[in-house]
């Protein structure tokens, strides 16, 4: 039976049909130039396709995480996750947050633009000293008479060279522990922001991943998002459905490298056969397809525990271990099928490779879920 409904396919549809027309005759342009166009944004937004996850009032289409699972599954075929993981945080993570913490007036500043693609905005927790360790987060806000004032420095931000704004997660108590953390909504044109540089990267090349500056930063009392020494909590409430997002977009990356490899290995002949015909040809190919059918349920179980309101870390941390890094054997299986070509640019699996390694690292290391779902297992044995 079909996962999704007959909507949510037409969704996907759409979704498949504007990739068609605006993005995938661009992609390699954008590869090639390490940037894709800020405009892009509108343009996608135009669409309705920023509000997945917001509220009507404020623009959004007022869907749930099955509509935006369904758009990472599709929107996730597109040849460059730099891109596709740019547009993601931005109107699947960050916008959904500043809707769920933030005051009518945060709602009304940035959820309308955001929505419509005007404004860019980027998340903020990792530092040069704090990965996958966020208790070791030195980013400070200090309480002013008239606001906050901001110090430190954020690292692999995911369109820090190009945000109009940041959600940063800052220290506000040291002495305070889990409770001593606050997220700032930060207006980059205020002074005291700076983008340090942008950084050279293995893949991902379309999209800015940079490091961010905060240096003597004033921050009105507004741009506090939630309640002070929430901002802890409010980093972790989402990390399971970003984690299923991270799951969902390599599953669809991988998905059609096997598809384009199908396709490949059907019209190269050898020996005066096609590689199609060959016994281990046939063998990779059908362990490959099995691999991704498990992927895909398990991405799918994650997803209904996770929208039946169940703890499910322990699910979320196991999918993203096991899809992220099969996603990874699949595409270097497919690279090996495309023999000396694979290695070149001129054909996908080398990208594929490249671009759906980060996967592996972001949003947690396979290595911290692993240690997650250790812990979950031996809890409830």
């Amino acid at each position: 039976m079909a996962y999704y409904n007959e909507e949510e396919k037409i969704f996907q549809r759409s979704i498949s049909k504007f990739l068609e027309q605006q993005v995938l005759e661009n992609i390699d342009e954008w590869e090639d130039n390490h940037h894709f166009p800020d405009e892009i944004f509108s343009k996608l937004g135009a669409q309705g396709f920023l509000g997945v996850l917001i509220g009507e009032e404020y623009g959004g289409a007022g869907g749930n995480l099955r509509l935006a699972s369904a758009w990472c599954e599709e929107f996730g075929k597109t040849p460059s996750i730099g891109f596709t993981t740019a547009v993601n945080m931005h109107s699947l993570v960050i916008l959904p947050a500043i809707q769920r913490y933030g005051s009518k007036e945060q709602k009304s500043r940035w959820l309308p633009a955001g929505v419509e693609g005007n404004i860019i905005g980027a998340y903020a927790f990792t530092e040069p000293d704090a990965g996958s360790d966020l208790t070791r987060i030195r980013t400070k806000a200090e309480k002013t008479t008239d606001g906050w004032k901001l110090n430190g420095s954020k690292i692999f931000i995911t369109n820090g060279a190009r945000a109009d704004f940041v959600i940063v997660l800052a220290k506000t108590d040291p002495d305070a522990e889990y409770d001593g953390y606050s997220s700032f909504i930060v207006d980059t044109s205020l002074p005291g922001f700076s983008v340090s540089r942008k950084l050279d990267k293995m893949g991902w090349h379309s999209s800015d991943t940079a490091e961010l500056s905060f240096s003597e930063m004033h921050l009105p009392d507004d741009a506090l998002l939630g309640q002070v020494g929430q901002g802890w909590y409010q980093s972790m409430s989402s990390l399971e459905w970003e984690r299923i997002m991270l799951s969902l977009n390599s599953l669809a990356g991988a998905r059609q490298c096997l598809k384009e490899t199908v396709a490949y290995v059907n019209e190269r002949s050898m020996f005066g056969q096609t590689l199609s015909s060959f016994d281990l040809t046939r063998e990779y190919l059908t362990e490959a397809w099995t691999d991704l059918n498990l992927c895909e349920a398990s991405c799918h179980r994650s997803l209904n525990l996770l929208l039946e309101g169940k703890d499910c870390r322990t699910e979320t941390s196991l999918t993203k271990l096991y899809v992220c890094e099969r996603a990874i054997e699949i595409s270097d299986r497919c690279l090996q099928l495309h023999g000396g070509y694979g290695y070149t640019t001129e054909f996908s699996p080398e990208r594929w490779l490249r671009d759906l390694r980060l996967n592996t690292i972001g949003g947690g290391t396979s290595e911290i879920m692993a240690r997650i779902a250790s812990k979950g297992l031996f809890k409830k044995s």
